[in-house]
Protein backbone atom coordinates (compact mmCIF):
# COMPACT_ATOMS: atom_id res chain seq x y z
CA UNK A 1 0.00 0.00 0.00
CA UNK A 2 2.49 2.41 0.81
CA UNK A 3 4.12 1.70 -2.63
CA UNK A 4 1.20 2.50 -4.50
CA UNK A 5 0.70 5.70 -2.11
CA UNK A 6 4.09 6.52 -3.18
CA UNK A 7 3.02 6.45 -6.55
CA UNK A 8 0.32 8.44 -6.73
CA UNK A 9 1.86 10.97 -4.69
CA UNK A 10 5.07 11.15 -8.10
CA UNK A 11 1.62 10.69 -10.15
CA UNK A 12 -0.26 13.60 -8.53
CA UNK A 13 3.29 15.78 -8.58
CA UNK A 14 3.46 15.17 -12.13
CA UNK A 15 0.46 16.63 -12.99
CA UNK A 16 0.72 19.49 -10.94
CA UNK A 17 4.10 20.57 -13.09
CA UNK A 18 1.97 19.35 -16.49
CA UNK A 19 -1.08 21.54 -15.57
CA UNK A 20 1.18 24.43 -14.54
CA UNK A 21 3.09 24.14 -18.04
CA UNK A 22 -0.30 24.22 -19.48
CA UNK A 23 -1.85 26.80 -17.75
CA UNK A 24 1.37 29.25 -18.59
CA UNK A 25 1.42 28.24 -22.12
CA UNK A 26 -2.34 28.40 -22.50
CA UNK A 27 -2.50 32.12 -21.13
CA UNK A 28 0.05 33.48 -23.38
CA UNK A 29 -2.22 31.98 -26.34
CA UNK A 30 -5.81 32.18 -25.74
CA UNK A 31 -6.26 32.56 -22.14
CA UNK A 32 -6.87 29.89 -19.63
CA UNK A 33 -9.08 26.81 -20.26
CA UNK A 34 -11.87 26.20 -18.91
CA UNK A 35 -11.87 22.78 -16.70
CA UNK A 36 -9.02 23.99 -14.67
CA UNK A 37 -10.87 23.89 -11.70
CA UNK A 38 -11.54 19.78 -12.49
CA UNK A 39 -7.94 19.35 -13.61
CA UNK A 40 -6.90 20.43 -9.99
CA UNK A 41 -9.67 18.39 -8.17
CA UNK A 42 -8.76 15.35 -9.80
CA UNK A 43 -5.06 16.19 -8.61
CA UNK A 44 -5.99 16.48 -5.44
CA UNK A 45 -8.19 13.39 -5.73
CA UNK A 46 -5.09 11.92 -6.07
CA UNK A 47 -3.04 13.17 -3.63
CA UNK A 48 -6.13 12.79 -1.16
CA UNK A 49 -6.54 8.69 -2.56
CA UNK A 50 -2.58 8.44 -2.04
CA UNK A 51 -3.11 10.23 1.94
CA UNK A 52 -5.71 7.10 2.78
CA UNK A 53 -3.15 4.47 1.34
CA UNK A 54 -0.11 6.15 2.92
CA UNK A 55 -1.92 6.14 6.91
CA UNK A 56 -3.87 2.57 6.29
CA UNK A 57 -0.34 0.97 5.57
CA UNK A 58 1.76 3.05 8.62
CA UNK A 59 -1.83 2.09 10.75
CA UNK A 60 -1.27 -1.44 9.41
CA UNK A 61 1.96 -1.65 10.23
CA UNK A 62 1.87 -0.31 13.34
CA UNK A 63 -0.94 -2.45 14.69
CA UNK A 64 0.77 -5.97 12.77
CA UNK A 65 4.50 -5.61 13.29
CA UNK A 66 5.87 -2.77 15.81
CA UNK A 67 5.14 1.08 16.43
CA UNK A 68 6.96 3.41 14.55
CA UNK A 69 8.15 6.97 15.64
CA UNK A 70 5.60 9.01 14.30
CA UNK A 71 3.82 12.27 15.25
CA UNK A 72 0.66 11.55 17.68
CA UNK A 73 -1.85 12.16 14.69
CA UNK A 74 -0.64 9.52 12.82
CA UNK A 75 -0.60 7.03 15.22
CA UNK A 76 -2.76 4.32 15.72
CA UNK A 77 -3.31 2.01 18.63
CA UNK A 78 -6.56 -0.06 17.42
CA UNK A 79 -8.44 -1.46 14.62
CA UNK A 80 -11.12 1.06 15.96
CA UNK A 81 -9.17 4.05 15.34
CA UNK A 82 -7.61 3.00 12.35
CA UNK A 83 -11.39 1.86 10.75
CA UNK A 84 -12.37 5.86 12.27
CA UNK A 85 -9.47 7.46 10.72
CA UNK A 86 -10.02 5.31 7.45
CA UNK A 87 -13.84 5.76 7.41
CA UNK A 88 -13.19 9.60 7.66
CA UNK A 89 -10.79 10.12 4.53
CA UNK A 90 -13.08 7.95 2.56
CA UNK A 91 -15.71 10.87 3.30
CA UNK A 92 -13.29 13.11 2.19
CA UNK A 93 -11.98 11.81 -1.11
CA UNK A 94 -16.05 11.14 -1.77
CA UNK A 95 -16.56 14.84 -1.37
CA UNK A 96 -13.53 15.64 -3.91
CA UNK A 97 -14.66 12.89 -6.19
CA UNK A 98 -17.92 14.32 -5.79
CA UNK A 99 -17.18 17.85 -7.02
CA UNK A 100 -14.88 17.02 -9.97
CA UNK A 101 -18.08 15.98 -11.11
CA UNK A 102 -19.98 18.98 -10.11
CA UNK A 103 -17.43 20.67 -12.89
CA UNK A 104 -17.85 18.87 -15.55
CA UNK A 105 -19.48 20.53 -18.26
CA UNK A 106 -21.41 17.43 -19.98
CA UNK A 107 -22.79 16.21 -16.52
CA UNK A 108 -26.59 17.27 -16.92
CA UNK A 109 -27.98 14.50 -14.06
CA UNK A 110 -26.38 16.26 -10.69
CA UNK A 111 -29.16 14.83 -8.56
CA UNK A 112 -28.55 11.21 -9.59
CA UNK A 113 -24.42 11.61 -8.69
CA UNK A 114 -25.51 13.61 -5.39
CA UNK A 115 -27.84 11.10 -4.21
CA UNK A 116 -25.23 8.06 -4.92
CA UNK A 117 -22.42 10.01 -2.95
CA UNK A 118 -24.45 11.58 -0.19
CA UNK A 119 -25.67 8.01 0.56
CA UNK A 120 -22.50 6.32 1.31
CA UNK A 121 -21.50 9.47 3.17
CA UNK A 122 -24.23 9.55 5.57
CA UNK A 123 -23.67 5.61 5.98
CA UNK A 124 -20.35 6.21 7.20
CA UNK A 125 -21.16 9.08 9.37
CA UNK A 126 -23.47 6.77 10.69
CA UNK A 127 -21.11 4.21 10.72
CA UNK A 128 -18.79 6.69 12.96
CA UNK A 129 -21.58 8.01 15.54
CA UNK A 130 -22.40 4.13 16.35
CA UNK A 131 -18.50 3.54 16.56
CA UNK A 132 -17.26 5.90 18.98
CA UNK A 133 -20.31 5.83 21.11
CA UNK A 134 -19.10 1.69 21.28
CA UNK A 135 -16.03 3.26 22.43
CA UNK A 136 -17.40 5.52 24.72
CA UNK A 137 -19.81 3.13 26.94
CA UNK A 138 -17.09 0.33 26.63
CA UNK A 139 -14.51 3.07 28.28
CA UNK A 140 -17.10 4.56 30.44
CA UNK A 141 -17.88 0.58 31.58
CA UNK A 142 -14.39 -0.02 31.98
CA UNK A 143 -13.91 3.12 34.53
CA UNK A 144 -16.98 2.32 36.40
CA UNK A 145 -15.45 -1.34 36.78
CA UNK A 146 -12.21 0.49 38.14
CA UNK A 147 -13.77 2.80 40.38
CA UNK A 148 -15.97 -0.03 41.67
CA UNK A 149 -12.38 -2.53 42.40
CA UNK A 150 -10.92 0.77 43.94
CA UNK A 151 -14.29 0.91 46.19
CA UNK A 152 -14.54 -2.50 47.24
CA UNK A 153 -11.02 -2.65 48.32
CA UNK A 154 -11.41 0.68 50.24
CA UNK A 155 -14.49 -1.03 52.12
CA UNK A 156 -12.14 -4.05 52.49
CA UNK A 157 -9.49 -2.10 54.10
CA UNK A 158 -11.63 -0.10 56.30
CA UNK A 159 -13.60 -3.17 57.70
CA UNK A 160 -10.18 -4.80 58.35
CA UNK A 161 -8.92 -1.29 60.18
CA UNK A 162 -11.99 -1.07 62.31
CA UNK A 163 -11.73 -5.12 62.56
CA UNK A 164 -8.02 -4.30 64.64
CA UNK A 165 -9.65 -1.39 66.23
CA UNK A 166 -11.98 -3.42 67.76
Amino acid sequence: MAIAACTLFVKGGIDIVHFVGEVITEMSEAGPKENIIVEIVETVHLFLVGTVLFLTSFGLYQLFIQPLPLPEWVKVNSIKELELNLVGLTVVVLGVNFLSIIFEPEITDLAVYGVGYALPIAALAYFMKVRSQISKESSEGEQLKSIGEVTSVNSESNWLINKKED
